[in-house]
């Protein structure tokens, strides 16, 4: 696949209808096995809406399907919500410490979205 494909196909995955913004009601809809409680998820900081990626999957990758796909090689990172239901993921990975209310340490990387996170986070 050439270059220029695969952004393509990148920025189509990033404005589908699963990565726009939703309500309220669907933001607060945390599964209990979700992709901002993994260690591989990375949130987009200029959104703050919960978006994001994942540091293993790439584009092209889909963990919603019953047989999960999975690419591993490639340039662009798969794009999901912090809330994205990740059951079925074989490369999902439960953080240890996930600051909630922003005091506990200034890393980017245990920070996620905090109202919705302080629910499920126990």
């Amino acid at each position: 696949m050439a270059q220029n494909d695969k952004w393509k196909q990148a920025l189509s995955a990033a404005m589908s209808a699963s990565h726009r913004s939703s309500g309220v009601e669907e933001r607060e809809k945390v599964p209990e096995i979700s992709c901002g409680l993994c260690k591989n998820f990375s949130e987009t900081a200029f959104s703050s809406d919960g978006r994001g990626t994942c540091r293993i999957l790439k584009s092209g990758s889909d963990i919603s399907l019953e047989k999960p796909v999975y690419i591993l090689e490639g340039d662009v990172s798969y794009f999901v919500k912090f809330n994205t239901d990740a059951a079925r993921c074989e490369r999902f990975e439960r953080m240890e410490l996930i600051d909630t209310d922003g005091s506990e340490c200034a890393d980017p990387a245990y920070r996620r979205s905090q109202r919705q996170m302080e629910k499920i986070v126990k």
